[in-house]
């Protein structure tokens, strides 16, 4: 697979890693993960070009979500780039060119950002077949460092949008638009369902089953399901239609149609429905977009906002762990939890002894 001139204008493109490889001998892997991607002019690389070629396909249309597929492409070229700054070669296997790159981020990363950064350049060194030994000394304690200086900092998380206040939101819908029809459905489906963004948006009509109780839905592959062996998720309908996920959704589906496709898909202007799917920041646009409507900061909220919400709001109302964990379909009980200690601090809290009505009478008999 030499590069021809035609290819090496195209890939010159697409990022800077050609300008490390601009010799006629260039072998380069054309990939979805981190787009042409230059191999080492090592002669015993070449006949296994086809093979690696193929493997860099698989790894990126089955084995990586479609979020990290995006962010393993930003950090690839974020790692070309300093490569280029410092003179080095982008797959040469060099530990201390990442190092210095590791060091480079901390000075404006966090962490958790290194850590993708290094894991994407990883990734493209063993697509390539080039070793790259992240334990050596000048990665680990780099790593190391940077984690002793920064500290292992509390994770941020969205503000969850409680029942109450998803109440209070949902009353800016008050047209019966298309856009007012599908933003209300997305935020009552979304929370009832306590799926993520990128959830939310790749389900289909064909995705949505009628039942007596409600409605469910099929999820093909969701960030703990990779593999797409499949979930259901069920939503009660409501006693309330005004706050009910089943009635939203069936108004939604008459303002859309039943055609196949996706089940929340872009508008144009004027309200007319298109076929394209929206992308999952938009579901964060929705959140942030009501909220601020209702008078509320948008700063803290996000499209996790509606998971998060779930949880907290269900464990407020009693709902014991396990059932909180089979709807949001989390694995570990501690990444659990974060979504309902909000709801736990409040429950049985000395302060309200001290601070209480009761308190207060005692202090005044």
């Amino acid at each position: 697979m030499e590069a021809n001139p035609k290819e090496l204008s195209w890939a010159e493109g697409m990022n800077s890693t050609v300008k490390h490889a601009n010799s006629s001998s260039a072998v380069w892997l054309d990939t979805e993960m981190f787009g042409p991607l230059p191999l080492p002019a090592d002669p015993a690389l070449r006949t296994d070009t086809e093979a690696i070629l193929a493997r860099a396909r698989e790894l990126a249309s089955r084995s990586k979500a479609m979020e990290t597929l995006r962010s393993y492409r930003t950090s690839w070229e974020q790692w070309c780039g300093f490569c280029e700054l410092m003179g080095y070669e982008p797959l040469g296997g060099d530990a201390m060119a990442v190092g210095m790159f590791l060091a480079h981020l901390s000075l404006t990363k966090s962490l958790a950002t290194a850590r993708t950064r290094l894991a994407a350049v990883t990734a493209a060194h063993r697509i390539a077949g080039v070793a790259l030994d992240t334990k050596a000394g000048p990665i680990a304690n780099v790593l190391e460092g940077f984690k002793r200086e920064q500290g292992v900092k509390p994770l941020k998380q969205a503000t969850p949008l409680l029942a109450d206040v998803l109440k209070r939101v949902l009353g800016i819908y008050v047209k019966e638009t298309p856009a007012h029809r599908r933003d209300k459905a997305i935020l009552l489906i979304g929370f009832a369902s306590a799926l993520r963004r990128s959830e939310i948006v790749a389900l289909d009509v064909a995705d949505i089953e009628s039942a007596p109780q409600g409605v469910l839905l099929h999820l093909a592959r969701s960030k703990t399901d990779q593999q797409g062996k499949g979930e259901l998720i069920a939503i009660h309908r409501g006693t309330n239609s005004e706050f009910c996920a089943v009635a939203a959704l069936e108004r939604w589906i008459e303002t859309r149609g039943r055609e196949p496709g996706p089940l929340f898909p872009r508008l144009h202007r004027g309200g007319r429905v298109t076929r394209k799917r929206l992308r999952p920041q938009a579901v964060s646009l929705v959140v942030k977009r009501a909220v601020e409507a209702s008078g509320l900061n948008p700063g803290t909220f996000s499209g996790h906002s509606l998971r998060a919400g779930l949880a907290t709001s269900a464990a407020l109302a009693g709902a014991d762990l396990k059932d909180i964990m089979a709807q949001t379909r989390h694995r570990s009980h501690d990444i659990a939890l974060r979504y309902i200690r909000r709801a736990e601090v409040w429950k049985d809290n000395v302060t309200q002894l001290l601070f209480g009505p009761s308190a207060i009478d005692e202090r005044h008999s």
